[in-house]
């Protein structure tokens, strides 16, 4: 019991004054280690299936335990609201600008982005989620274009909100090339778009995509491509063979069926509110194994 409350205490010794230590190389040096005489491969897995105050607290118990679970401690990153105020480090009775911060918000998320780097978070790949919600900004492209951002070249599932294609689409290079190699799941809410093929270039910019979560508005803001207008056809299929997760106009289920090279997924949630269900299903046939539908009724209860 003494032996472990003394590494207990100095694993937050370590972790509270010496935070900018080389954190690869530390997790380097105990990887084939393992504890209580279990594999170093046995604790990984377990230390997978744990929330973040669980590995938190494993992570204080012995050196270990701390190169398994930090990894997975930083494995989310939330770039928003929080960590634009996290950033500003105003006192408590300090308001905050919110005007700065719709018009420059690239200041601010370049902040909570460098003092991340100090902690060697970045740049060891531990980073695979990311969450952008960056709605309502003057100049959301200026975060998609930080430089610290674009380091990120480990990442899988990444989420972004209020997504303006028309104007993302000429720079996505400048913007998402560091996502393109090693992204699987991509969840958009509430994009804007002129015409839906903008939004069927955007996601088949990313080839190796598996996992579809897709909020959209009713209308799609009402648009229409130009008369004469064509997009580019992809260059080959998506897998979109995972999970979608579906909210839209009824329209949108047909754009969905007819995607160059067809989808494959294994499970589909939506709501009840779609009209084409039907079409899901056969597009999905050979490859579907759960099929779920939200159904929300204003007069009853959510099931």
């Amino acid at each position: 019991m003494f032996d472990w409350t003394v590494r207990k205490l100095r694993g937050w010794f370590t972790a509270r004054y010496f935070p900018s230590v080389d954190l690869l190389e530390l997790c380097d040096a105990y990887h084939g280690e393992g504890e209580m005489g279990l594999p170093r491969e046995l604790i990984d897995e377990i230390m997978r299936h744990n929330d973040p105050k669980t590995l938190k607290e494993c992570s204080l118990t012995s050196r270990t335990f701390y190169s398994a679970a930090r990894p997975l401690i930083h494995a989310r990153m939330r770039l928003g609201m929080r960590s634009a105020m996290l950033s500003s480090k105003l006192p408590s009775e300090t308001p905050f600008d919110w005007d700065a911060y719709h018009e420059q918000p690239d200041v601010f998320h370049a902040r909570y982005l460098s003092a991340t780097e100090e902690r060697g978070l970045l740049r060891y790949g531990y980073i695979r989620e990311v969450t952008l919600e960056l709605s309502r900004l003057a100049h959301p492209e200026n975060v998609f274009r930080l430089q610290r951002l674009r380091v990120l070249r480990t990442v899988h599932t990444l989420t972004i909100d209020s997504l303006a294609l028309p104007r993302i689409l000429p720079i996505f290079d400048s913007c998402f090339s560091q996502f393109v190699p090693t992204l699987r799941s991509l969840s958009l809410r509430y994009i804007r778009c002129e015409e839906v093929h903008q939004l069927t270039e955007f996601i088949y910019r990313f080839p190796h995509l598996d996992d579809l979560k897709l909020i959209l508005h009713g209308s799609m803001d009402g648009h229409r491509a130009p008369p004469g207008l064509t997009w580019p056809r992809p260059r080959q299929p998506l897998p979109l063979g995972g999970h979608l997760d579906f909210t839209g106009p009824p329209r949108a289920v047909q754009w969905l069926v007819d995607l160059p090279g067809g989808i494959r997924f294994r499970s589909i949630n939506v709501s009840n509110l779609l009209d084409d269900l039907e079409k899901l299903l056969v597009a999905c046939s050979s490859t579907l194994e759960v099929f779920t539908i939200r159904y929300i009724n204003r007069r009853e209860s959510v099931t």
